[in-house]
């Protein structure tokens, strides 16, 4: 089974779990919660300007 990263966060997603999002011109986008859905899609928020996305960030990467 494939891992698949977050769009939002880039934390690693685990098979069977997240939430897939297909854009109207074709774009997949893969999330890992319905925290990072809505924050990308609803509100349009820059990751790179939240808290949490830095600290889940660093996790994911010390994890690799």
């Amino acid at each position: 089974m494939r891992i698949y990263t977050c769009a939002f966060c880039g934390k690693p997603i685990p098979p069977g779990t997240g939430i897939m999002y297909v854009r109207a011109d074709g774009t997949v986008l893969r999330f890992c919660s319905r925290k990072c859905f809505v924050s990308a899609v609803k509100y349009n928020r820059d990751p790179r300007r939240l808290a949490w996305v830095r600290k889940e960030t660093k996790k994911a990467k010390a994890q690799k």
